[in-house]
């Protein structure tokens, strides 16, 4: 698997790790009583959450420019003015 599909997969198994931790830890200041304000168990269960879709949405963006006519490809590269070396894998 590509680096960059490991690591959303990755992320995901982290933000639902800290989603249940949140529950978990928000049910048990209920019931123990805790009757403070609970602004940061919203933080810590939003903001990774919020970070997640940012990272999905760049990623989407990457990949749709580089599977369109005219993206990264070998062509176009060569096109660029792309120089094979001596240590490079044959093609």
């Amino acid at each position: 698997m590509e680096f960059s599909k490991r690591l959303i997969a990755d992320i995901r198994v982290l933000l639902w790790v800290v989603t249940v931790g949140g529950l978990v830890l928000a049910a048990y200041c209920v019931r123990v009583g805790y009757m403070g304000a609970l602004p940061w168990l919203t933080a810590m269960v939003g903001l990774p959450w919020t970070a997640h879709g940012t990272v999905c949405a760049f990623y989407l963006n990457m990949a749709k420019s580089d599977h369109k006519e005219g993206g990264i490809t070998f062509e176009t590269a060569r096109a660029a003015g792309f120089q094979a070396s001596g240590n490079s894998p044959s093609i």
